[in-house]
């Protein structure tokens, strides 16, 4: 008896661990698709995420959940900017997490004055 619950105890352990990792995987990020999305950006925000107009923030090398948190709001009204919200509306929730990624791992140089 005892062979046989510690046999179901590692299927247990191994269907669960399998499904964790199954999770991650599933919700993985695809920096290239957002690195294609991101043109649509690069004429206010730069090609690289770094942008021209001082009235314009930097997009490069921000975090990412900051990045889908922004956008999101942008696309649920709590911020607004008539060419943002035009933008982002179209923009699903994959996209949304592929492009934050594309930004966020974009490696940014500090130069002191």
């Amino acid at each position: 008896m005892d062979i046989n619950v510690k046999k179901l105890f590692q299927t247990s352990v191994f269907s669960v661990l399998a499904l964790c990792v199954g999770l991650s995987f599933s919700h993985a990020v695809d920096i290239e698709v957002g690195k294609k999305l991101a043109r649509k950006c690069s004429a206010c925000h730069g090609k690289m995420g770094m942008a021209r107009d001082p009235e314009v923030p930097n997009l490069a090398g921000q975090s990412s959940l900051y990045l889908a948190k922004a956008i999101d709001d942008f696309i649920s009204g709590k911020r607004e900017d008539r060419r943002m919200s035009l933008i982002v509306k179209r923009l699903s929730k994959e996209d949304v997490k592929n492009l934050a990624a594309w930004f966020a791992s974009i490696k940014v140089e500090i130069v002191k004055p």
